[in-house]
């Protein structure tokens, strides 16, 4: 589960708000940038940013501080509040933001979540769902409707939409501890389709615990962050539920039914079971499989020639994927490689897509259309690592 520490912005400065009203705001920290480099120093991947001005006037108002976490730190920054266009969405995407939140917009104009989960795929879309009593609040929480929080989801599913963030508006700001029933019961609505962030009273570690043995996807602590009734590398270290290791020949069953489920290329030499233990036995330091309770839920298939690296197979469970066990994977292994001397890594049997070769290109992989491994006109990649 991956915690994200929060930065609310109005003015310029660090606020938090209690239960949403802007009434409320008092000054959490000094500067932005510097309160995201604290929060990655304890070992934080992602931000939580809301503009709570753009949120009330509809339109964004302070941008340049999201900006400046995304270009000065290596945070990956989710930014919500004002965004009504997909005009704004493509500037903080240029800006370096890795997704966008959309929260108001959800309600009043579907058709522009359609449009933006078509245009800009939805790993960089998250709809935010705030709720009092259950029913949607849009406008910065300043207006109620009567569309229950549920019955918003179901609709976004619907476009695309594949991750939440669910805000109890009467949890927020409070410290009073996280609505687990609500959380369950929109956990259980999307029957395992969407990742479910929460947001508000997170208090101690206890409600991190809570969120993370819901299965939850994420969790954002604001509040009690910067009041001190939670330390942010232990939320990190107790939410953290998966594990890598060493790949073996025992899990074969388990790789092979996810390669498939996966549409990964096959071939009957290769991937049979003595295959893969040769592959395993020339290389057995390279390639990992990732776990959550005890399921393989990713796996990474790497070896070398001695000269360079070969990814034969990549692939994470249609279950978990977006919650960043490719890139985890991907990076435990060129580690293994580059320990071994291996500066060149080459990815075959890859069929070109878009949201692929963004995954790939994330990861330091340039596209090669003049390579072409034995014949299976596939579009390969390859990385030569800068360090080297």
């Amino acid at each position: 589960m991956i915690i994200f520490p929060a930065i609310d912005i109005i003015g310029g400065q660090c606020v938090r708000l209690v239960k949403g009203d802007y009434a409320t705001a008092s000054k959490v920290a000094e500067d932005p940038l510097e309160t995201a480099r604290k929060f990655e120093a304890a070992g934080a991947e992602w931000i939580h940013m809301v503009d709570l001005d753009g949120a009330k006037a509809g339109y964004p108002v302070n941008t340049e501080i999201y900006k400046n976490i995304a270009q000065n730190t290596n945070l990956k920054v989710e930014v919500g509040g004002g965004i009504r266009t997909l005009e704004t969405i493509q500037a903080y995407l240029d800006l370096g933001i890795a997704r966008v939140i959309l929260g108001s917009v959800a309600l009043k104009n579907p058709q522009l979540v359609a449009d933006a989960i078509a245009k800009f795929g939805a790993e960089k879309i998250v709809v935010g769902i705030d709720a009092k009593n259950e029913m949607v609040a849009t406008e910065g929480w300043l207006e109620t409707s009567e569309v229950h929080y549920i019955d918003l989801a179901k609709e976004m599913m619907k476009v695309g939409v594949r991750t939440f963030i669910f805000t109890d508006i009467s949890k927020d700001g409070t410290l009073s501890g996280v609505n687990a029933e609500q959380l369950r019961k929109l956990r259980d609505a999307t029957e395992g389709q969407c990742n479910i962030v929460a947001s508000g009273g997170v208090h101690t570690i206890d409600d991190i615990i809570i969120c993370r043995d819901l299965g939850l996807y994420g969790t954002i602590a604001g509040k009690s962050l910067y009041q001190g009734t939670l330390d942010l590398a232990e939320a990190i270290q107790k939410a953290e539920t998966m594990t890598i290791r060493s790949m073996k020949i025992e899990d074969y069953d388990a790789l092979y039914a996810m390669w498939v489920a996966c549409g990964n290329g096959l071939n009957n030499l290769d991937d049979s079971r003595e295959g893969i233990d040769k592959y395993l036995k020339r290389n057995p330091e390279t390639s990992f499989v990732a776990e959550e309770n005890g399921v393989i839920t990713g796996a990474i298939l790497c070896g070398h020639d001695g000269r360079r690296g070969i990814i034969q197979h990549m692939c994470v469970s249609p279950q978990f994927r977006r919650r960043g066990i490719g890139h985890k994977l991907v990076k435990r292994a060129l580690s293994a490689l580059k320990a071994e001397g291996i500066n060149k890594v080459l990815l075959v049997a890859f069929k070109a897509n878009a949201l692929g070769n963004a995954f790939w290109e994330a990861e330091g992989f340039t596209l090669r259309e003049d390579l072409n491994y034995r014949n299976l006109a596939l579009t390969d990649m390859i990385r030569l690592d800068p360090e080297y």
